[in-house]
C-alpha cells in the first residue's frame, strides 16, 4: 500500500467516507421497509421476516472469506465491485413479486455489504497518519452513524403512498453514487501472490484479533439487545416517546466519537477499553431496573460513551496487530465478532425474557452485562501477559 499521508483529513479519506456515507444510507433505506414490502405484495409476515434475516446470514457466512480475498485482490476494485453488487440487488427488489427472487436478492446484498464493511475498515489506515489511526475510525464510524440514522426517515418518507419503487430505485441510486466515488480512490495493491496454494485457516482468521473479535461479540450483542427489545420495554413500563433513546443515542454517539476521537491513540487502547465497557455495564444495570424515560435516556448516554470509547480503540488495535498486508483478514475477523453478537443477541435476549415468566425485559439487560465482564477480564488477563508495549496500553 502506499505510505501513510501526513494529514488525517486528505483527500483520499474524505473520499472513503463519502462512500461509507452513501452506502449506510442506501443499505438502511432498504432494510426498514423490506419486510413492509414483502407483506404488501401478499407474503406472510413469517416470510418477511426470512427475507430480513437472509441479509444477515449471508454477511455472516461470506465474512470469513471476505478478508482472505482483500488481502489477495486489489483493493479498489474489490470495493467497486461489492458497491456495485449493492446498487444492482437494491434496485431489482423493485421489478420482481417471486419470493425466490427476493431471497437471491437479499443474499447478494448482505453478501456484498459484507465484503464492503471489510474493505472500508482494512483500508482506513493506509489513508490516515499512523499515530491517528482510532481516531480516523472514529469519524468514519460517526459518519456510518448518521447515514444510518438518514436512511430510515427517507425511505419510510418516500414509501409514505406506496412508492416502495421509488424507494428502491433511489436506494440504488446512492450505491451506485457511492461506487463512482470508489474511482478517486488511489489503488491500493494486494499482496503478491506466490502461486496456487490451498486457503489456510490463518488465511481467513487472524488469530492476533481473536481477542478483540471476542470483546465485540459483547460490544455487539448491547447493541443488538436494545435494537430488539427497548421499544417492547418501553411499551411494557408505558413510557411515550420511548424512540428518543435511540435519537439520543445518536446524537450522545456523534458528540462522544468527535471528543473522544483521539484518546486510545494518545493513551492506548486499556486506557480506553476499560473505562468503554464499564459504562456499558453501568448503563445496562440502569436499564435493568428502569421504570421512567429519564431512566432509560440516562442509560442510552452512559452506555453509548461507552461504545465510543471501546469500539474504536479496540478496531485500532485489530488492524494495528496485524502487518498491513494482513489487514483484510483483520477486519473480516473482527467483523466476525460483531456479526455473532448483533445476531444472536436479539434471540438469546428473547429467550430471557421467556423464562422469567413475567416478561422482564430488565432481566435481559442484566445477564448480558456477563459478557462484557468476560471480555474485560479477558483483556486483562492478555494484557498482563503481553510484552509489547504499544498493545499493552502504555
Amino acid at each position: 500500500m502506499q505510505k501513510a499521508p501526513k494529514s488525517l483529513w486528505n483527500a483520499n479519506y474524505l473520499f472513503l467516507i463519502l462512500v461509507n456515507f452513501f452506502v449506510s444510507i442506501s443499505y438502511s433505506m432498504v432494510a426498514m421497509v423490506i419486510s413492509q414490502y414483502a407483506v404488501s405484495m401478499g407474503m406472510s409476515v413469517a416470510l418477511a421476516g426470512s427475507l430480513t434475516g437472509a441479509f444477515s446470514i449471508a454477511s455472516m457466512v461470506v465474512r470469513p472469506f471476505t478478508g482472505y480475498i482483500n488481502d489477495h485482490c486489489e483493493h479498489r476494485n474489490l470495493l467497486m465491485l461489492a458497491t456495485v453488487g449493492m446498487g444492482i440487488a437494491t434496485l431489482f427488489y423493485g421489478f420482481t413479486d417471486s419470493p425466490v427472487v427476493l431471497m437471491a436478492l437479499r443474499l447478494l446484498h448482505g453478501a456484498a455489504f459484507a465484503f464492503s464493511s471489510t474493505v472500508n475498515m482494512a483500508v482506513i489506515p493506509s489513508l490516515v497518519p499512523s499515530n491517528r489511526i482510532t481516531e480516523g475510525l472514529s469519524y468514519y464510524g460517526i459518519v456510518q452513524s448518521v447515514g444510518v440514522a438518514l436512511g430510515p426517515s427517507l425511505g419510510i418518507a418516500i414509501i409514505g403512498d406506496g412508492q416502495y419503487q421509488l424507494n428502491f430505485i433511489l436506494s440504488s441510486l446512492i450505491a451506485l453514487a457511492a461506487a463512482a466515488l470508489v474511482f478517486l480512490l488511489p489503488k491500493m495493491p494486494c499482496q503478491p501472490s506466490s502461486g496456487i496454494r490451498h486457503i489456510r485457516l490463518g488465511d481467513i482468521f487472524a488469530k492476533e484479533c481473536v481477542l478483540y473479535a471476542f470483546i465485540d461479540v459483547a460490544i455487539a450483542s448491547a447493541n443488538g439487545l436494545e435494537t430488539s427489545l427497548i421499544s417492547l420495554y418501553g411499551a411494557q413500563q408505558h413510557i411515550a416517546n420511548i424512540g428518543l433513546y435511540f435519537t439520543v443515542s445518536a446524537v450522545v454517539l456523534c458528540i462522544a466519537r468527535l471528543v473522544l476521537g483521539k484518546l486510545a491513540d494518545k493513551k492506548g487502547v486499556a486506557f480506553a477499553l476499560y473505562p468503554g465497557l464499564a459504562l456499558i455495564i453501568g448503563g445496562f444495570f440502569i436499564l435493568w431496573r428502569a421504570h421512567t424515560l429519564a431512566a432509560f435516556l440516562t442509560a442510552s448516554v452512559i452506555k453509548t460513551v461507552g461504545i465510543a470509547l471501546a469500539r474504536p480503540a479496540i478496531q485500532a488495535a485489530c488492524l494495528k496487530a496485524v502487518p498491513p498486508h494482513r489487514r483484510g483478514s483483520a477486519s473480516s475477523t473482527y467483523y466476525i465478532g460483531s456479526d455473532i453478537g448483533q445476531g444472536t443477541s436479539p434471540i438469546i435476549g428473547g429467550s430471557i425474557v421467556d423464562m422469567t415468566g413475567n416478561a422482564d425485559y430488565g432481566a435481559a439487560f442484566a445477564w448480558y452485562t456477563l459478557p462484557l465482564f468476560l471480555g474485560a477480564g479477558a483483556f486483562a488477563l492478555w494484557n498482563r501477559k503481553s510484552r509489547s508495549p504499544q498493545q499493552q496500553g502504555g
